[in-house]
């Protein structure tokens, strides 16, 4: 086992790490970062059980896939698993796209599924064809320092988000958005007059539930905490372990809906999502130019949201673990590279398995809190993924309240990279702060990136230091505003 780990060890650095060590921080990140495959298969299916059932047994396998890649490839700490923020986009922007072009309201999903598969393909070979090249590396090379350092703990404050919602400490609210939990109702059954009928119980039973769901994330947060200060090498595992307990005994969570027919699964994908990519279908639904741009306007968006996302989220996680160190770390920029190439073929894989994109997830930074810094982290996430091929349905059985605490606390590791910041030349630090702030209120790695490119090039010409813009942020600049107007 220490020789597989040596063989998955980057040779540019120095790793303090053990076996033990790095097995713990793949069963850490599997904890973390399996939300998204639970998550994903609803969004895309959209209540088509075909289509769900199609997508779960493909965005397992092809994650097995990635991490393997990610593991003997790139030789990096990283889980390659279903986009959340690209996923979102291809679920609820991309295919009612499509059905808006076909002009029935009322086109099968599974149609509008397997033609958005193609366009996946699509997105995938020509972002495996940037990487092979190394245009990642040029992109990564070229986008200014302070918005570098700024999007690890943009990252970190994306991870948090999600941790808050998941654990429902934060819930939306149309007067300001988002704002903390109801507490009180965690009697809400208790509150209810002694005539309320089914449908009132049925209601204040959930909404008591969410309460005390709440409150039990928020306890797994602090026991994660105090486990961490301890430097108890479980502490994730332990946490996540204890927090499902909680949840169970205190009434958060029921077991309301449980199957276990893989048959059924294994069948559907089968006949509706491995090599089903509609690539004729479309060119039906309109005039060519029509059909074109809605086709460009979709991969663009896709493209740019899922390979900035790679790069950033690589680069962060990497510099997180001291796996690169800058700009002139050419050894540690080609691992990083690396894994972008991962990322990549796993869209294509993705693609013809019938699953949804597919990049390297910020929620696998958990296992490099725990000390995980080698590729034998991504191959045990491998090796426990392949697992949910037969153990999916009891992985089920993990609340979201238990996952919730991890996320939120590595995105609190995340935050110490702001003390890098250059807070000196605000033509500098505004970009910066514009990507940590719109990655987190735009739900979107790419979208904040991009815009702080804009505002990095805007406010350099006007400030009158034209030199001091690279050709990278102008293209991906112009590549963003595209997507806008095509």
């Amino acid at each position: 086992m220490n020789k597989l780990m040596r063989y998955l060890t980057p040779k540019h650095v120095k790793v303090e790490t053990t076996v033990r060590t790095e097995i713990l921080a793949g069963i850490t990140s599997f904890f973390a970062s399996i939300f998204t495959i639970l998550s994903v298969p609803g969004m895309v299916g959209g209540g088509d059980d075909r289509v769900f059932n199609a997508v779960f047994v493909a965005v397992v396998i092809a994650s097995i896939i990635g991490c393997l890649f990610m593991a003997f490839l790139a030789k990096m700490p990283l889980v390659v698993y279903p986009a959340m923020g690209t996923s979102s986009f291809f679920a609820f922007t991309a295919l009612p796209m499509i059905v808006l072009l076909s002009g029935n309201e009322n086109l099968a999903r599974i149609t509008q599924y397997q033609i958005g598969l193609f366009l996946l393909l699509i997105t995938g070979i020509i972002f495996t064809l940037l990487s092979v090249t190394g245009l990642t590396d040029k992109i990564l090379k070229g986008i200014p320092k302070n918005i570098k350092i700024a999007t690890v703990p943009a990252i970190g404050l994306f991870i948090t988000l999600l941790g808050v919602r998941l654990g429902g400490l934060v819930v939306g609210t149309p007067s300001t958005f988002v704002t903390f939990f109801d507490p009180r109702n965690i009697r809400a059954v208790a509150n209810l007059p002694l005539d309320a009928d089914a449908e009132a119980i049925a209601a204040a039973t959930v909404l008591q539930g969410q309460a005390i769901g709440a409150i039990v994330a928020f306890v797994g947060l602090l026991l994660l905490g105090f486990l961490h200060h301890m430097k108890i090498k479980a502490s994730f595992v332990i946490a996540i372990v204890a927090t499902t307990v909680l949840a169970y005994v205190t009434g958060a969570y029921r077991i309301t809906d449980f199957s276990f027919n893989l048959g059924e699964q294994f069948s559907d994908w089968a006949s509706v999502g491995l090599l089903a990519m509609d690539a004729s279908t479309i060119w039906t639904f309109g005039s060519i130019g029509t059909v074109i741009g809605v086709i460009l306007s979709i991969v663009l968006a896709l493209l740019i949201t899922n390979s900035l996302d790679a790069i950033a989220t690589t680069f962060g996680i990497a510099r997180n673990a001291g796996l690169v160190k800058d700009d002139n770390d050419e050894k540690g920029r080609k691992y990083v590279n690396r894994g972008v190439i991962s990322d990549a073929v796993s869209s294509i894989v993705a693609a013809v398995l019938g699953g949804a994109p597919n990049t390297t997830v910020v929620s696998g930074s958990a296992g490099v809190s725990v000390g995980g810094r080698t590729g034998l982290t991504s191959l045990v996430v491998a090796v426990l993924t392949v697992l949910l091929l037969v153990a999916g349905p009891f992985v089920r059985l993990i609340p979201n309240v238990a996952i919730a605490p991890a996320l939120i606390f590595v995105g609190c590791l995340m935050l110490t990279g702001l003390k890098d910041l250059d807070f000196s030349d605000m033509s500098d630090y505004l970009p910066a702060f514009i990507a940590l702030i719109f990655v987190v209120f735009t739900f979107n790695i790419g979208v904040g990136i991009c815009l702080a490119l804009i505002s990095h090039i805007i406010l350099k010409l006007l400030s009158g230091k034209p030199k001091e813009i690279s050709i990278v942020s102008i293209i991906v600049a112009v590549l963003f505003l595209l997507q806008f107007i095509l």
